[in-house]
């Protein structure tokens, strides 16, 4: 078993690439040009680093009111974060004066695996592990987090002229993976969508990964079956192929394997309590993902501690999921204008696939979906008892 959390400190007192789907992005986002004083500082939008540093132009960002803010090593900026309301097709500024910090101490801290992000009182320094970071002498709330990873989060006194030493272990998060099947016009499907809704509302632990897809019936012009038809199609029919009881919507499966009462709210808490302490599978799956412009970039990384993936019958999935779809008026015949964990289609192949390493790589044109809505869900499947092995969500 890998499942170990250990904190060991010390004081040293001293001074596979898929091409990218050929969809034109709406042109209804607005620009930013970060600058700093002095320049070289790293830049967070909405609390995400951007993987840019002052002075750079963060592109295509949804209009409305955000969130940035900067860090340098060594320094505090004057503004803590700026507010500013981003228009259609505008460009704003924002600039922020750093003053160095005289006094300092550092910490290093190294993870198992390395890659994990440090944070410090919840705020990314927009460095991983192994590294070290510089602090004023103070007590700090600091944290690793890497994707497919238990968040570990330690009180840590940093000292002045003094380095500490942290190493980490980090534990895998089991994701129980929930996989929804309604149509628009579907009538139970209501009482579907409402009591996963319900579900995500109390059940706000990271155990679990949501997915609603949208088929054909009763109304064959479902906006979000016509969204990618045929990667619905074939994830249907995976699983009515062997249980013909999937097409009567709505349906709901768990980790591929248990069909559950989506219209029965205690049926699916005491299912997924059931599937997540059953899980406990010794694979992590961590994404990282970018977006400096219209393509997403995904890399995924696959940590196999007990060679599950020996197994020849895993493929791996990639899928875009949305939230927060609000229609002006119902698009079917069950009165629903919102929709959350929308599937919208598969980056991977829609039969999933092949496992050749641990590393895979993919780029993606961005369509007209919200960005800052949408989230990846990735999870590895044996395609011939259907058992949904592990997952991860960004």
């Amino acid at each position: 078993m890998r499942f170990r959390h250990s904190l060991i400190l010390l004081a040293v007192l001293s001074c596979g690439v898929k091409q990218p789907v050929n969809i034109t992005p709406e042109d209804n986002t607005g620009s930013v040009l970060v600058t700093s004083e002095p320049a070289g500082a790293s830049i967070f939008l909405d609390g995400l680093f951007e993987n840019k540093s002052t002075p750079d132009t963060l592109k295509n960002i949804s209009p409305g009111t955000h969130i940035i803010s900067v860090i340098k090593e060594g320094y505090k900026s004057t503004n803590d974060s700026i507010s500013i309301l981003v228009e259609k097709d505008s460009l704003k500024q924002v600039h922020f004066l750093l003053d160095e910090i005289i006094h300092l101490g550092s910490l290093y801290l190294e993870t198992d695996p390395a890659g994990a992000e440090i944070f410090v009182d919840g705020q990314s320094t927009a460095k991983f592990t192994p590294d070290t970071i510089r602090l004023e002498p103070g007590n700090y709330a600091i944290s690793a987090r890497k994707n497919g990873f238990k968040v570990l989060e330690q009180e840590m006194e940093i000292m002045e002229d003094s380095l500490l030493i942290g190493s980490v272990a980090l534990e895998i998060e089991q994701r129980v993976l929930f996989e929804s099947f309604g149509n628009v016009s579907c009538v139970p499907c209501v009482k579907s969508a409402e009591n996963l809704e319900r579900f995500r509302g109390e059940h706000l632990e990271p155990g679990y990964a949501l997915m609603e897809y949208y088929a054909n019936w009763p109304a064959p012009n479902d906006p979000f079956y016509l969204e990618a038809p045929q990667d619905v199609d074939e994830r249907l029919n995976f699983y009515a192929k062997d249980d013909p009881s999937y097409y009567s919507l709505p349906t709901l499966t768990m980790r591929g394997k248990t069909q559950v009462d989506a219209q029965n709210y205690d049926e699916i808490v005491s299912t997924y309590t059931q599937q997540f302490t059953g899980q406990q599978t010794q694979l992590a799956i961590s994404i990282s993902k970018q977006k400096p412009d219209s393509v997403l970039n995904l890399q995924i990384e696959l940590y196999d501690y007990d060679n599950i993936l020996q197994n020849t019958n895993l493929r791996l999935f990639v899928a875009v999921v949305e939230d927060e779809i609000h229609k002006s008026s119902p698009p079917g015949s069950n009165g629903l204008k919102d929709f959350n964990f929308v599937f919208r289609g598969f980056i991977s192949s829609r039969t999933g696939d092949a496992i050749s390493g641990l590393e895979k790589v993919y780029s993606f044109n961005w369509p007209s979906w919200n960005y800052t809505n949408t989230y990846i869900v990735v999870f590895i499947q044996d395609i011939i008892t259907k058992e949904v092995i592990q997952s991860s969500i960004n």
